[in-house]
Formats: structure tokens, sequence, C-alpha cells
């Protein structure tokens, strides 16, 4: 009896220094990825946060834009229950480039995707969330932008897990940097 007394204080000691030792990772990754933010917002030459240039002004307040090409002036942005086609991929900021979603962007063939940010079909293909979805519907055809979404308009404090629920494909806290082009879109009347 002893032993097992001993056993699980073991147990208990070593889980509690290996959830010191994840939370002190956890804060390191949480804080590369706000200074890498916070860098881009600072930008203000290059880099615009999508509200101002919204038609939307309730929209959400914190996804940057950086045009890396212009669309034609004056034509129709998508809606929240567009269809788009898109070139794209997505990437964690910094000078490594670690891509979580490699997309379009070895093939270069556009796809087509619901921009609906609450779709269930997304919960496996890692590219719409909140953020991403406010600035697709702002985009013009021919734009191509990068695109900022800091982790509470992303995938949060806890991340996104793979459809097992067992293995974590977008860490929590995470910037994300997507590179986006708008190539066509179907405008459909949002459903009552």
């Amino acid at each position: 009896m002893k032993q097992l007394f001993y056993l699980i204080i073991s147990v208990f000691i070593i889980s509690s220094f290996a959830s010191c030792n994840n939370t002190a990772i956890d804060d390191a990754w949480r804080n590369k990825n706000t200074e890498a933010y916070d860098s881009i917002k600072a930008d203000t030459k290059n880099y615009t946060d999508v509200r101002s240039i919204s038609k939307d002004p309730t929209g959400p307040i914190g996804v940057y834009r950086k045009v890396l090409k212009q669309g034609p002036p004056g034509t129709e942005s998508p809606i929240q229950t567009s269809v788009v086609q898109i070139l794209y991929s997505g990437r964690y900021p910094g000078a490594d480039s670690v891509y979580f979603n490699i997309g379009t962007k070895n093939s270069g063939v556009p796809v087509w995707k619901i921009i609906n940010d609450s779709d269930p079909s997304f919960t496996t293909d890692y590219l719409m969330n909140r953020g991403l979805s406010f600035a697709i519907q702002n985009m013009v055809v021919g734009d191509r932008w990068e695109i900022w979404v800091p982790y509470y308009l992303g995938f949060g404090p806890g991340g996104m897990l793979d459809s097992s629920g067992s293995t974590v494909v977008i860490k929590g806290y995470s910037t994300l940097v997507y590179d986006i082009e708008l190539v066509a879109f179907k405008r459909y009347a949002t459903q009552t």
C-alpha cells in the first residue's frame, strides 16, 4: 500500500513538471506569434486593418492585409454565403515560413471553397476561420493579399486538432499568415 502511495505521488509530481514545461513552450510560442503580429500592425506603410477598408463597419478588428496585387476597381466582393475560387497557402509568421497548409502553392490550380466560416466541412481543411472569412469578403476578383489573422480571430487559444482529435494541426495562440488570390466567386443569397 505504501508503494502504491509513492507511485501515485511520483506520477503526480512528474505530470506537474511536464505541464509546467508545456506551459513554457506554449508561452514562448504565444510570445513569438504576438511579436510577429505586433510588428506588422506597426508597419502602417505596408499593412492595413481590413476593417478600415471594409463596407462592413461591424466586422472584426485586427485582420491585416498587405496588397500583393490589386484587382480592378469598382467590382463586387463575395459575401458570407459565396463560394470563392482561390489560390492560397497558409503559414506561421517568421523567416522560416513553416506552412500549416500549402493549399494551391505548389500546383497553381485554383480551388472552390465556401466562404462561410461556420461550415463544418472545413474541420479538416485548415482554411476558413472568422478572420480569413472577413478578409475574403473585402477582396475583389484579381486581388492577391497577404492576410494576417491574430489567434483570437483564427483558431483561438486551443488551436485545431485533426479529425481524429489526436493530432495538433494548428497550435493554439497561432498568428496565421495567408497568401490569397481571389480568382472568381459565385454570390449566393443568404438562406433563411
